[in-house]
């Protein structure tokens, strides 16, 4: 009979409970078991594992498998360490292995406080503000280069220049037009006007020309219809 070392299902919804057993391969998970070897409880934080180990070593003995799940909570209580050192001869040389073993977990399990500790303290430390001084900043005065002297002179002078020049130029009297020219200008309006005339007064001989026809067309059609 081929006998396993696996954990099987207990408790209520949401609030699981295994029981550590040994029972045969073939029969269901939660169903009969040869022996009760230990008890796993998930939900608590600390001592979730217990085992008889001199009971779980016999079932090893005897052939029987621990599942992968059972493997890992055993190897964490050193007891896969102890049954992969049980062909060893020496004594001396199972207890050093097995001290390395217990270093190791107690550095892991202070590892694990410490990195508690600070994560506790980060949440728990209030974030400093930037402090913003009330105090006013002094201002800046402006340092005047000699360069900038210089230019600013040369700008004025030449601000100057230009001054006397438009002075100059509205001193200056407007030249006022002579009659001679006056008199062009109102001769060349008054030809302007008399073409004008003239045009309208050929429009109107050309118009009464054109109903004077008409008149005459007309009369002479409704002679033809009278004869």
């Amino acid at each position: 009979m081929a006998t396993r070392i696996r954990l099987t299902r207990m408790g209520r919804r949401n609030r699981p409970y295994y029981r550590i057993v040994v029972s045969d391969s073939r029969s269901r998970r939660d169903g009969r078991f040869i022996e009760q070897v230990g008890s796993y409880d998930p939900i608590k934080r600390e001592n979730r594992v217990t085992v008889k180990e001199d009971r779980v070593l016999y079932w090893m003995e005897q052939g029987a498998l621990p599942s992968d799940t059972v493997k890992n909570l055993l190897s964490k209580l050193g007891i896969m360490l102890k049954w992969h050192l049980r062909d060893c001869k020496s004594e001396e040389v199972r207890n050093q292995e097995i001290r390395k073993w217990e270093m190791a977990q107690k550095a892991i399990e202070t590892e694990k406080k410490t990195e508690k500790k600070t994560k506790a303290a980060s949440e728990k430390a209030p974030v400093e503000e930037p402090i913003i001084s009330e105090e006013t900043p002094e201002p800046v005065k402006p340092v005047a280069s000699p360069d900038a002297d210089e230019v600013s002179e040369e700008v004025a002078a030449k601000i100057e220049i230009v001054e006397e020049e438009t002075e100059d130029v509205a001193e200056e009297p407007v030249e006022e037009s002579s009659e001679e020219d006056v008199s062009e200008v109102e001769d060349v309006i008054k030809e302007d006007s008399v073409e004008e005339i003239d045009s309208d007064k050929t429009e109107d001989a050309d118009s009464e020309t054109k109903t004077a026809v008409e008149n005459t067309e007309e009369t002479e059609t409704e002679v033809e219809k009278a004869q």
